[in-house]
């Protein structure tokens, strides 16, 4: 009895040891940007966050075999800057391009703004921001309803 105790006890202490961090890191303060769409989708160094537009994701199939996705991703950084940054998503050819991107300065202002005439084409790479990007817009679990979803459209 008392080591059930003990271990209900560790397991209690571990759990409200790691809640307060990941509720700080859910209610972090990233700006102007509307939290109804933008959603946390990880970081690569403790200076940079990636947040995921979920509004923004649009499915289209230009051929037979190619399926891709369009959205939008924000990289925000400590000194909380950030940019916008519109991608497309090749499901097969597990690559994307960068169509546009916007920079902001910490104080929410425009700093650049590009859209890419005939953006190149960029492989992802495994374990990489790009990979997170990829698994957000294709989840392996969901990817056959959205072939057959396209394919119907």
């Amino acid at each position: 009895m008392k080591k059930l105790i003990g271990v209900i006890c560790a397991i209690l202490i571990t759990v409200f040891t790691v809640m307060p961090n990941a509720y700080a890191e859910a209610q972090k303060n990233y700006g102007n940007l509307d939290m109804n769409r933008w959603v946390y989708a990880g970081s690569d160094t403790q200076n940079m966050d990636l947040l995921i537009d979920i509004t923004s994701l649009d499915y289209s199939s230009s051929t037979t075999n190619k399926l891709i996705c369009n959205l939008w991703v924000c990289y925000f950084y400590e000194d909380r800057s950030y940019s916008l940054q519109n991608l497309t998503i090749d499901y097969k050819g597990k690559s994307y391009t960068v169509d546009s991107i916007v920079v902001y300065d910490k104080n929410g202002n425009m700093d650049y703004s590009y859209t890419d005439p005939v953006p190149s084409k960029a492989k992802v790479v495994p374990s990489s921001m790009g990979e997170i990007i990829y698994y957000i817009a294709f989840p392996p679990e969901y990817i056959n309803t959205i072939k057959e979803r396209v394919a119907n459209q």
